[in-house]
């Protein structure tokens, strides 16, 4: 996030300049200097001695919480957020690996920390974001509120002096969360590259509607406010109130995930955003966007829509265009400047453009380890040069015109198994899915059935009750021309589940639907009811 530096910089060329809008919230930038200025100084003087100095929070976003965040920035003080969605398995894990000496919480997530037996006496600031402490001392823990620290009285905080370190998380959403730990940052060298590509100013105001826990949040957020343009936080799970934002907050850049999009531009309101908005920059990833979705973007917001791909491991690394996501809706782009993305096979050898392999790639950007593991580096002799990569667990293909194509994606970073097909192109069947008539959303996961081994898993959504029967036969006869290698298992749904960051939450997806499905050999299944 932002640090006390820029902000005052900021407010003195134009204090009353708004820098963030939360709801009724308008906060200008000599308002966010000062707020800033206070909660630093106060947490320097209740930070505990411990070092490395980290801090955590499990809070919705807000415009408390964006000021915590600047204030610990501010401090030298690395900070990380947690999925407060994913359970209390996967957050004690993470902030076991964290060890924090600062946790923020909200009150509609507090329960959450306590459940994995935190603050439990350790010697920690233990910061209520929203609400007063409740209960007696516990133990070694000083446990303050944020409207105690907003009225300390505003100084000059002193970073603390640790060698440099950035946290984020993987989504976990195959398992526990694993932390991605670096020890150099790239965001000067990032931030010259998007501003340079993209023209990003200090007019621009930018709408965040991705929790601040996910790295996309602060990381596009710190561009705008580094510029001394405005951010917007919006819900993720309200696209008509995000249409009015866009409108009446002269919205001119936003990153919305592809759930959130598509539901943006399929409201009626968002019919004319590209005549009624200040709309120029609109970025999507995380999953493949269907060709529906890039036209009514094309036709509603204008040619906007930029899609990127990257993981927590290795940052933001390809980005294709609108114009070239309209003819070639099913490519992730090329790579960016200080990037290299090559295609393997299964012996880690690069593949010719159009072979089907696993991504790997080499970025300024890569991590330096996992908390408790060590990634898959590798180096290649590679574009005429030796450079090192990192091998992720996507799969995809180089075009002819240098484009990646992604062919599926899977959580964090894996070695390609022996033995197991690298051709089976489920972004291609989700996107040929989406493309049928009869179909409202879908997922595609590949999983391992008992008595069946690998096989596909396809719930999807029809447009209408009356069209599921209709639709179960389109689905089925798409997955065996395009996968004709395994077999798949087809149910409607009534929804497809997603995280707030646009990732389908396959575990859950899975337990809901296995029950439903006829898992027996093809021949003796009936075609009416195979599946359901």
């Amino acid at each position: 996030m932002i640090k006390i530096a820029d902000i005052r910089k900021h407010a003195a060329r134009w204090p009353q300049r708004v820098a963030v809008v939360d709801g009724e919230t308008r906060m200008t930038w000599a308002n966010f200097a000062d707020k800033v200025s206070r909660v630093a100084c106060a947490i320097q003087d209740l930070l505990p001695e411990t070092r490395p100095a980290r801090a955590v929070f499990l809070a919705e976003n807000s415009w408390e919480l964006v000021v915590s965040m600047a204030a610990v920035s501010s401090l030298g003080i690395p900070c990380v957020g947690l999925d407060y969605t994913a359970g209390p398995v996967a957050t004690a894990a993470a902030l076991d690996q964290l060890e924090p000496t600062v946790v923020i919480t909200s009150k509609a997530h507090r329960s959450l920390v306590e459940e994995c037996g935190w603050p439990g006496g350790r010697d920690i600031l233990d910061i209520f974001v929203d609400s007063e402490p409740a209960g007696l001392p516990d133990g070694r823990t000083v446990s303050v509120s944020f409207t105690d620290l907003l009225v300390s009285a505003p100084g000059e905080p002193q970073p603390v002096e640790q060698p440099f370190e950035a946290f984020s998380f993987t989504s976990g959403t195959s398992g526990v969360p694993k932390m991605v730990v670096r020890r150099t940052s790239f965001e000067a060298r990032r931030f010259a590259d998007l501003v340079d590509q993209y023209a990003f100013d200090e007019e621009d105001v930018h709408l965040v509607t991705v929790p601040l826990y996910h790295a996309s949040g602060p990381g596009w957020a710190r561009i705008f406010l580094t510029l001394g343009g405005t951010v917007v936080l919006g819900p993720h799970d309200d696209a008509e109130e995000l249409i009015r934002i866009i409108q009446d907050e002269g919205v001119s850049t936003t990153l919305m995930v592809p759930p959130v999009l598509a539901r943006v531009v399929a409201h009626p309101n968002s019919e004319h955003l590209h005549k009624t908005s200040r709309l120029h920059f609109v970025l999507s990833g995380g999953r493949h966007l269907n060709r529906w979705v890039i036209n009514n973007a094309w036709d509603r917001l204008g040619p906007v829509l930029h899609l990127y791909y990257g993981t927590t491991e290795t940052g933001v690394n390809v980005m294709i265009g609108p114009e070239e996501l309209h003819v070639a809706p099913c490519r992730s782009g090329r790579p960016m400047p200080g990037n290299t993305v090559v295609v393997l096979d299964p012996e880690n050898k690069p593949l010719p453009k159009g072979s089907r392999g696993r991504v790997a790639i080499a970025s300024y950007q890569l991590m330096d380890s996992y908390a408790t593991s060590e990634p898959d580096f590798m180096t290649l002799d590679y574009g005429g040069r030796t450079q090192r990569f990192l091998l992720t667990g996507d799969s995809g293909l180089i075009d002819e015109a240098g484009r990646l194509e992604l062919t599926g994606r899977n959580d964090g970073v894996a070695k390609a198994e022996a033995g197991k097909p690298l051709d089976v192109n489920i972004f291609g069947l989700e996107a040929d899915l989406m493309d049928l008539p009869c179909v409202r959303e879908t997922a595609v996961l590949r999983t391992s059935l008992p008595g069946v081994g690998e096989a596909l898993v396809v719930p999807f959504t029809p447009v209408a009750p009356e069209r599921q029967e209709s639709g179960y036969r389109a689905v089925s006869a798409a997955c065996a021309r395009r996968v004709p290698c395994l077999p798949a298992y087809v149910v409607p749904v009534e929804s497809i589940p997603y995280s707030p960051t646009g990732k389908v939450r396959a575990a859950q997806l899975l337990e809901s639907v296995l029950p439903l499905l006829d898992i027996r050999p093809a021949e003796s299944r009936e075609p009416e009811t195979a599946g359901v």
